[in-house]
């Protein structure tokens, strides 16, 4: 099957880093095409196999650029074009008349994307996301990982919680601060990432002094290592279209709570569910409670793991693309 998959972001984040996985394990056994805007130097990760193709400066409103863009679809000829996000799904659909092959998207968000409303063929990646598309023709998908080798993990002297992703307001990170700041016992609390909300994360920590017990650490390259030494994984977001970091927990973590976002629902078992805000509450119970949560998250990531190889998520989407192109 020749497969071509077009994301259209400037930026590099978790939809674009779920694309290139999928593209590198799509590529083990078909030929896989992917069209990108000028992202090249986030993409050393992509396998040589995939067929890179960039469009500079694209304007989707512009004829000429609309125009090349159909061009170079119909010089590569695939057999399935999948889009990503609105934006691509937006620009391939004024084209889809003129398509020489099948067309699916995929929605990666629950809080944007009306195009999807308008597709024939939509691929969700979570329950969530699906219930945000006006039809029923949807097929949910999930995003999947590449197990990476770590190290035994090391045992804390001091109750660890680590959180992940960049410093945005909808990380909900300055409410998992406040919330950590009620705690009455000694704890360290580790936020991964990096973004614009940093400099008002530190000033929170300096306004609550907790100094001592937050540490925002920044990029790092060793995240399964982190998570697996951590006593805790929280996460604490206002809204999520699926959550990577579920995967990594159910995948390296001792315990995961979450606020009922993203793939938490479809996939924790309801001890694992933070109620509305009350962080702090459920930090405290993991807290008194260590040995039974970890029990019972041992017990919900046991049938949990298999599905989420990127492997067998590649194998869902392989299957999907076979069912859209005998319709």
């Amino acid at each position: 099957m020749k497969i071509c998959h077009f994301i259209a972001s400037s930026l590099f984040g978790g939809a674009e880093k779920v694309v290139l996985d999928l593209c590198n394990e799509l590529s083990r056994e078909h030929e896989v095409h992917l069209i990108t805007f000028d992202i090249r130097e986030n993409l050393y990760n992509l396998s040589p196999k995939v067929k890179c193709h960039t469009l500079n400066e694209f304007k989707r409103y512009n004829l000429f650029e609309i125009k090349k863009l159909l061009q170079l679809i119909h010089t590569i000829q695939p057999d399935i074009i999948n889009t990503h996000s609105a934006k691509a799904s937006r620009i391939v659909y004024t084209i889809k008349s003129f398509l020489p092959c099948a067309f699916v998207g995929t929605k990666h968000n629950a809080r944007k994307g009306k195009i999807f409303n308008r597709l024939s063929n939509v691929i969700a990646v979570s329950r969530r996301v699906k219930e945000s598309i006006k039809h029923t023709n949807v097929k949910i998908i999930h995003n999947g990982i590449k197990l990476e080798k770590i190290d035994t993990p090391k045992e804390n002297t001091i109750f660890t919680i680590v959180a992940i992703g960049r410093l945005d307001k909808i990380k909900g990170f300055d409410i998992l601060i406040k919330e950590c700041a009620k705690l009455n016992f000694e704890f360290h609390l580790q936020i991964i990432g990096e973004g614009k909300e940093r400099d008002n994360l530190e000033k929170l920590i300096d306004a609550l002094d907790v100094q001592n017990k937050v540490s925002l650490l920044g990029f790092r390259a060793d995240t399964p290592q982190v998570i697996a030494e951590a006593n805790v994984v929280v996460i604490s977001s206002l809204s999520e279209g699926f959550s990577m970091i579920i995967v990594e927990s159910l995948m390296y973590a001792k315990i995961l709570i979450s606020r009922k976002v993203g793939i938490s629902e479809e996939v924790l078992n309801t001890r694992l569910l933070i109620d509305d805000f009350k962080i702090a509450d459920k930090i405290a119970d993991v807290y008194n409670h260590e040995k039974k949560y970890k029990e019972i998250f041992q017990e919900n990531t046991k049938a949990m793991k298999d599905h989420f190889l990127l492997e067998n998520i590649a194998l869902e989407y392989k299957n999907y693309y076979e069912e859209v192109l005998k319709k």
